[in-house]
């Protein structure tokens, strides 16, 4: 079954990537960071890019709970299962670098020896070197201004930058881009291609943040975006009318208060071991939590 549901969610998801223009596939990781440089955003948006450097959008591939995971999703599924392979790690990558729609299989399969190497090598050095290449891969500007852009609708148009507000100037001409307004990258729709499964898969058969968002946010009368949380400054105090790029999560210890109410309430007490007969010192808690985010917690 979960091979069936692996293959059925791999279809969709490779249904959905635009066609790239090029004809030319990338080789290497050098050679795919080449297609989508965003060295020529930072001039404008510098304040931007730092926030996003640091951020787990910023480090989408690197992230140590995401090597692990894929570590052990390469060897206990592409490795195990004989219908796929190495090759297949796309299933992860698409939403951890949507770039990779323009990268040849072999690349892919590179990609994964290096996630294997960065967790399990034990020779220090090359785990480094794994951890270093495989850091030049990440969710850019590119990927959601461009790639994601436009969602389920469609694909970007070629040599489009899409913002979530109205355009009435040209700001990227001079970078060889026209800019155009996505009214979907303020939804969270947006944020629900990567943290969902495409509409091609039933909605009960995976359960996920966007629907745990749905299901327990939405549908009891709330109405915040997952912008509104993750995108504004913890103590929402700062209203300059744009977005952070720090992309706020549970990484964040006030961002992580903000979202979780936790009382504890202890007292000491003791209780009777029958079979040393002697008393224990022992503690009772009491715990109340309240959970004010979006979605259920833990979730990913």
């Amino acid at each position: 079954m979960i091979p069936y549901i692996i293959a059925l969610i791999m279809a969709s998801l490779i249904s959905l990537i635009p066609q790239s223009s090029r004809a030319e596939k990338a080789k290497t990781i050098d050679e795919l960071v080449k297609m989508y440089d965003i060295t020529r955003c930072i001039g404008c948006h510098r304040d931007k890019y730092e926030e996003w450097k640091d951020s787990t959008m910023g480090n989408s591939v690197v992230d140590p709970r995401v090597l692990r995971g894929w570590r052990t999703f390469i060897r206990l599924e592409l490795d195990q299962e004989p219908t796929l392979s190495r090759k297949d790690l796309t299933i992860c990558l698409n939403c951890h670098v949507p770039q990779i729609k323009d990268a040849t299989p072999e690349l892919v399969e590179h990609i994964a020896e290096l996630v294997i190497m960065a967790v399990e090598d034990k020779d220090e050095g090359k785990r480094e070197y794994a951890r270093k290449e495989l850091s030049k891969l990440n969710l850019n500007c590119l990927s959601c201004h461009h790639l994601r852009a436009r969602g389920f609708e469609g694909e970007p148009e070629e040599g489009v930058l899409y913002g979530p507000r109205e355009i009435t100037s040209s700001p990227h001409e001079g970078i060889g881009f026209k800019t155009k307004r996505s009214a979907l990258m303020s939804k969270s729709d947006f944020c629900a291609q990567c943290h969902h499964c495409p509409p091609s898969v039933p909605w009960e058969q995976c359960p996920t943040l966007y629907t745990s968002y749905v299901e327990g946010f939405l549908e009891k009368g709330r109405k915040e975006t997952c912008q509104d949380c993750h995108m504004r400054d913890v103590d929402r105090s700062k209203k300059s009318g744009g977005w952070n790029h720090r992309f706020y999560g549970p990484d964040d210890i006030e961002f992580l208060k903000s979202a979780i109410t936790l009382n504890v309430r202890a007292r000491p007490t003791r209780y009777i071991d029958m079979y040393e007969g002697r008393f224990i010192p022992a503690v009772v808690l009491e715990v109340e939590l309240t959970n004010n985010a979006g979605h259920v917690m833990p979730h990913g």
